[in-house]
């Protein structure tokens, strides 16, 4: 027959299992390397201009070793102001 008590000590080992199971998969897994990241502010009015810094910016990090993650364009009033670029390391 099942009795509270067994109920309640039935799930009490599953949730332990359950809770111990990432911690065995963490020991067996090396940690990434830690990475840096940076973000650069390209102000600039207009795609072109802003394009233009941008490449050279690009090419700049590259060689620096740096690799491209993001870049997030700044606009007010639907004016370009420039543009965010983050690179990781």
């Amino acid at each position: 027959m099942n009795s509270p008590i067994r109920n309640l000590l039935a799930i009490a080992v599953l949730a332990a299992s359950l809770g111990a199971a990432p911690l065995a998969f963490a020991k067996d897994k090396p940690l990434p390397p830690a990475t840096t990241m940076t973000t650069v502010y390209v102000e600039g009015h207009g795609g072109t201009a802003v394009t233009k810094d941008v490449n050279e910016l690009h090419a700049k990090m590259e060689a620096e070793g740096w690799k491209f993650a993001s870049l997030v364009l700044h606009t007010e009033n639907g004016d370009t102001k420039g543009v965010w670029v983050s690179y990781t390391k």
